[in-house]
């Protein structure tokens, strides 16, 4: 492509020699072999048609060199023809100052592009391509171009006109072998206008089908990388939101247990030993929540026990819990921090205002792909205060994130009093 400005004349250059000769006689033996294709099939149907009817009708012919000249002379006079067009072609070039390449005078120029899709969406975005409006004016057909398509080929076909093996056609054709990047191929085929002079009009319309089809392929793997950023920023801020949740509620809760833990040391040795047994483990398990997205039923179920055993220490006989856990569900994901908001709810607002003892139970089933979890308690029941503040919404957001439609989060009454929360998650 010329860059030089308009107002300057572009610099003199000179063609290679030989590729100016291989031109020329490329362009000759093109000319030459289409006319033998004509000639030959010429003689072809007289055989078939003429020559039969005349040896019917008693004639006699033989071959004769009379005869074949008058095809054989006139397809000797368009070499100078041939000779002309070339000079022309390569004086546009050298005014150009464009040198002459192998490929502008190819009849089957071809390029490969790298697809950052996957072949589906490669070889969707391909025929949207092939079939706009703006690629067929681009090429120069007034309107889109005429197209085929094999999606379970993989190829494309698009020309001017129909039939498409006819004329100026271009294939694509998407591959992508397993764990190799897919390939766009793009590649002049076959047509009557391989016989003529070559001016570059092959190469224009595979660098053009290749341009379009590299800025769609480049505009297609921004959107989905700007889709991938939004996800990530989407899942920091998600993360962002739960280190900011276990930063309001774990130092209140650790602040009254160490404070239960020093009254206990200096008045119940035995009874502080078990709460630190407790505080310990429950550390051990919150601790990598808090740098962790992802956790398991089997560790948020360690930490909810920790919690109910430092709490029942504390609350004493108004508190009594029970988890049970179906054993093929405890290696399901969880979400951290999930359940034990849960059970803090359970205990905040449902036994600590008691006036009596309560019990939580905690269950988890698993349903073919839905992972269900229950937390039970049979405090005050629904009040005022139940469902406001942080964690219940910080939970319903976290679904929606993280789950969309595939996961919930209900609250209700249960029918023994006190309120049971349902939580549903479904791979």
């Amino acid at each position: 492509m010329n860059t030089t400005p308009f107002y300057l004349k572009p610099a003199a250059i000179e063609h290679d020699p030989t590729l100016v000769r291989r031109y020329y006689w490329q362009s000759l033996l093109r000319l030459w072999s289409g006319m033998a294709i004509l000639i030959a099939c010429f003689y072809g149907l007289l055989m078939l048609w003429v020559f039969p009817a005349a040896v019917h009708a008693g004639m006699h012919f033989g071959w004769n060199w009379r005869v074949l000249a008058p095809l054989l002379i006139p397809s000797l006079i368009p070499s100078a023809g041939v000779a002309s067009s070339v000079g022309r072609r390569l004086k546009e070039l050298a005014e150009a100052g464009t040198p002459l390449t192998a490929e502008m005078f190819s009849s089957r120029p071809r390029r490969v592009l790298q697809s950052p899709l996957d072949p589906l969406s490669t070889y969707d975005l391909c025929a949207e391509t092939a079939s706009g409006l703006a690629l067929g004016m681009a090429l120069g057909y007034h309107g889109p171009a005429v197209f085929r398509h094999s999606p379970f080929a993989g190829k494309i076909v698009l020309g001017p006109w129909r039939p498409l093996w006819l004329g100026r056609s271009t294939e694509v054709v998407v591959a992508g072998d397993p764990g190799q990047p897919v390939e766009v191929r793009i590649r002049r085929r076959f047509g009557i206008n391989f016989f003529c002079v070559q001016r570059g009009e092959a190469l224009h319309a595979v660098q053009t089908i290749a341009t379009h089809l590299q800025d769609q392929l480049a505009q297609r793997d921004r959107a989905l990388r700007a889709v991938k950023r939004e996800q990530e920023l989407e899942r920091a801020a998600l993360q962002a939101r739960l280190t900011a949740l276990q930063a309001q509620v774990e130092p209140h809760f650790l602040f009254n247990t160490l404070a239960n833990l020093k009254y206990l040391i200096r008045t119940d040795a035995d009874t502080a030993q078990q709460m630190l047994d407790h505080l310990v483990g429950y550390l051990q398990n919150a601790l990598p929540d808090m740098r962790s997205a992802s956790s398991t039923l089997e560790r948020e179920l360690a930490l909810a026990r920790n919690y109910l055993s430092i709490m029942q220490i504390r609350m004493g006989q108004r508190l009594r819990f029970r988890i049970d856990a179906e054993e093929a569900a405890l290696s399901r994901a969880l979400p951290p921090a999930m359940l034990i908001s849960l059970v803090e709810n359970a205990v905040k607002h449902g036994l600590e205002r008691a006036s009596r003892p309560g019990e939580i139970i905690i269950s988890a089933t698993l349903r073919g792909s839905e992972l269900r979890v229950q937390v039970c308690d049979d405090g005050v029941g629904l009040t005022e205060q139940m469902g406001q503040g942080f964690g219940l919404a910080n939970i319903h957001e976290r679904l929606q994130l993280l789950y969309g439609e595939r996961a919930s989060l209900s609250v209700a009454a249960s029918e023994q009093g006190g309120v049971r929360a349902t939580l549903i998650i479904k791979e």
